[in-house]
């Protein structure tokens, strides 16, 4: 049986009182999740079930620590830096914002996709072959602003944010996730 643990691995470090480090963590381990939502794929019609069961473990993660990774983001690490960017640099951070709700429609399709999988007795090729359409459109979206926030958003931030910035955003982190 495939069970979700053997398909994915937790990206290790990203301690949350280095907030910026914990945020590149972040995106390792959703890149993790991303290839196990590709790697399914294969098993949808020999092991529904189990491929089933590992989508829902990737969805789980996403609902929470993905949510918590964007409120980071959005509501801790955005505001602080607007103050101290240049235009260009703030309608960089504007467009990661759009990103994100862009990213959400995207893996609201993938769900959708995902419950008609659950509810078929027995998936057929063209189900299959949306769900890997759906993934193919949420994996290229979220790596594409993975890759541009380790880039450029952290570069930006540990220049601009001061050690009582992230401090502050250390702690808003921690209480989000109730620690």
């Amino acid at each position: 049986m495939i069970k979700p643990e053997h398909l994915f691995r937790p990206a290790e470090g990203g301690a949350i009182d280095q907030p910026l480090e914990h945020l590149v963590a972040c995106h390792r381990r959703m890149e993790e999740r991303l290839a196990t939502l590709e790697r399914v794929a294969e098993h949808l019609a020999a092991r529904r079930q189990d491929a089933l069961e590992a989508i829902q473990a990737c969805f789980r993660f996403f609902e929470t620590s993905g949510q918590w990774h964007i409120a980071d983001e959005e509501q801790s690490v955005f505001p602080r830096m607007r103050t101290a960017l240049n235009e260009s640099e703030s309608a960089y951070l504007a467009d990661l914002e759009s990103q994100h709700v862009e990213a959400g429609r995207a893996f609201a399709g993938l769900r959708t996709v995902v419950a008609e999988l659950a509810a078929a007795g027995e998936p057929g090729a063209a189900l299959i072959a949306r769900y890997r359409q759906s993934v193919d459109r949420v994996c290229a979206l979220y790596r594409e602003h993975i890759a541009s926030e380790d880039k450029t958003l952290t570069e930006l931030a540990k220049r601009v944010l001061s050690e009582a910035d992230l401090a502050a955003i250390a702690q808003e982190m921690k209480q989000r996730r109730g620690r």
